[in-house]
């Protein structure tokens, strides 16, 4: 072999090597927002509350609004390459899907099993769904022998306050927020919690729904990207009260109390985003009525009173990714 010959041969084996390797030391760390309404009230506009979280190799649902396993199939992911399900709370708008994921992929047959983490009360809820399988486990795929139990296709981790664990080279954290009237605890059902994921040094805080909380904002703290909710309210509670001229005023009055109380206003969100200094926000979950286009000005305007840094308003299937240092 000739020396120049040589080092065109040594020179493509580097060229070859260099990828492989920066994306060894630089894993994916991508957030997809499935779905990005707000609410029990679907929108033509918006899928429910739905995330894929891409951590190198591993792909984990946050959350799981109706319409989470179509949501994934517009980006070519199958539940088939989910192993791993985190629900913040309890309400069917962020679980609504919850039985779509369990049930198409254990129907679909793919391997391993799917733990799903969240609030306690999360295991009487994967129960219920696991024992309305139990029909159609029964009656099978027409093989004549019976498919694998149901049960065996599931798992459930329930979490509290202060939880922390990891999901290979992933670190996961929670905390309690105020998205109900009580004080986080460990033993009640009624347990709102947000995440704080962490690989390589890169950090990315989710909340779905909340109220102002110190520990939310102590969660996201210097995080790259914090993925929050956001509520137009007066528009909001104008809406709905044209919309819900049959309400009680005593219903009217709760949910009013409700929205303002355990969610979070675009002011709201920016003086929480500014105290915990994070890098990027981005919005998503949008109780806002009518086409985001018309609330976005005022939902910018919100933020800026508190926050300075870059601001992304999330629609259904936004990817955002967080690169590594150079």
């Amino acid at each position: 072999m000739t020396l120049s010959r040589a080092i065109l041969t040594v020179a493509a084996a580097l060229t070859c090597a260099v990828p492989a390797a920066a994306e060894t030391a630089c894993p994916a760390f991508r957030w997809i927002t499935l779905g990005t309404a707000g609410g029990p009230v679907p929108t033509p506009e918006r899928s429910e509350p739905a995330n894929l979280l891409v951590a190198g190799d591993r792909h984990i649902l946050v959350d799981t609004g109706d319409g989470t396993v179509g949501q994934m199939a517009k980006i070519g992911v199958q539940m088939g390459a989910v192993d791993t399900v985190l629900i913040s709370h309890l309400h069917l708008d962020h679980s609504g899907g919850l039985a779509a994921a369990i049930g198409l992929r254990w129907m679909n047959q793919f391997p391993g099993k799917l733990t799903v983490y969240g609030p306690p009360g999360t295991r009487q809820v994967v129960d219920g769904i696991v024992a309305s399988m139990g029909p159609p486990s029964r009656i099978g795929f027409g093989l004549g022998v019976p498919p694998p139990s149901p049960a065996d296709s599931v798992a459930v981790v329930e979490i509290g306050d202060g939880a922390r664990f990891a999901l290979g080279d992933l670190t996961v954290r929670a905390v309690a927020n105020s998205h109900f009237d009580h004080e986080g605890d460990a033993k009640n059902e009624g347990v709102s919690l947000s995440y704080r994921f962490e690989l390589g040094g890169r950090s990315i805080t989710y909340t779905g729904d909340t109220g102002p909380s110190a520990a939310v904002e102590t969660l996201a703290m210097g995080s790259d990207m914090l993925v929050s909710e956001v509520i137009d309210l007066e528009r909001l509670l104008a809406d709905i009260r044209k919309r819900r001229t049959d309400a009680p005023e005593g219903m009217f009055a709760q949910m009013s109390q409700h929205l303002s109380t355990h969610h979070l206003t675009a002011a709201d969100l920016g003086k929480l985003a500014a105290k915990a200094n994070v890098a990027r926000l981005v919005l998503t979950h949008f109780a806002v009525p009518g086409p985001l286009s018309e609330a976005e000005p005022g939902l910018r305007a919100g933020v800026r009173l508190g926050y300075f840094g870059p601001v992304d308003l999330a629609r259904d299937l936004s990817s955002f990714d967080i690169g590594c240092a150079r």
